[in-house]
């Protein structure tokens, strides 16, 4: 039986301007609440896609020592997304065309070519990044962005988004990631069963100037890969027999 495999890459490792936004919106929300800025390589070391589930255990670390669930709490989330989407307006994040990172459409074009599926996963809304790629960028080279709606509570619901919605018998996702947190979540639902369907999923750490996370902090989530480069990516996924079969 032949196994239908996605490529799914991180929203964070396809615009090169995303870690810069993150640090910019974090540099100016903490002093809101009377903290000071982190440091470039601390926020690597934490940084992780929607502001609100990374930012909560800072501004309010007393109460997440005793309850890890705040980062649930509805009405921190949209307070800190509120000021999120303040700052991203008033410098332009939501209004100007992306930058892609150095490379991303040729190895988009490798991937497909090589009959890899490629999805795009984010933990934002469809914003105009999402429709700039969608219509005028490099939208063409994925069969579909997975965002916030099937993101919201918890990465590892992305994946199962996917499962879910192409019910096929046997499925394989390749993620690749530059930030911890999904790594984390593609080694928890690798193996699992819906519907019994068998979940494999392989996480793939990308190490590199625009990762979200350093290295140090990618390889404790544990891939089953670390690459420094897209054009690594196919090499590996060839030596480890991760390719469609032709």
């Amino acid at each position: 039986m032949a196994t239908a495999t996605f490529l799914v890459r991180t929203m964070s490792d396809t615009v090169e301007t995303d870690i810069q936004r993150v640090l910019t919106i974090t540099t100016e929300i903490l002093p809101r609440y009377g903290m000071h800025p982190l440091p470039f390589e601390r926020l690597r070391k934490i940084a992780d896609g929607p502001f609100d589930l990374f930012l909560i255990p800072l501004v309010y670390a007393e109460e997440y020592k005793t309850n890890p669930n705040v980062v649930f709490d509805e009405k921190k989330r949209l307070a800190i997304r509120t000021q999120a989407l303040e700052i991203a307006r008033k410098h332009g994040f939501d209004t100007k065309s992306p930058n892609f990172v150095p490379g991303i459409e040729e190895s988009l074009k490798k991937t497909q070519a090589a009959g890899l599926r490629n999805v795009l996963l984010t933990t934002g809304g469809r914003r105009y990044q999402h429709h700039a790629m969608e219509t005028f960028g490099i939208g063409k080279y994925f069969s579909e962005i997975v965002d916030r709606d099937e993101t919201y509570y918890a990465k590892e619901q992305g994946l199962y988004y996917l499962f879910r919605q192409h019910k096929l018998p046997s499925l394989r996702i390749l993620l690749l990631t530059g930030t911890a947190s999904y790594i984390r979540a593609g080694n928890n639902v690798d193996g699992c069963k819906v519907a019994g369907t068998q979940l494999e999923v392989v996480t793939i750490a990308l190490s590199n100037g625009y990762s979200y996370n350093d290295e140090e902090t990618l390889a404790a989530a544990k891939p089953n890969l670390l690459i420094h480069g897209d054009d690594e990516l196919l090499p590996n996924l060839q030596q480890n027999g991760l390719l469609p079969e032709a």
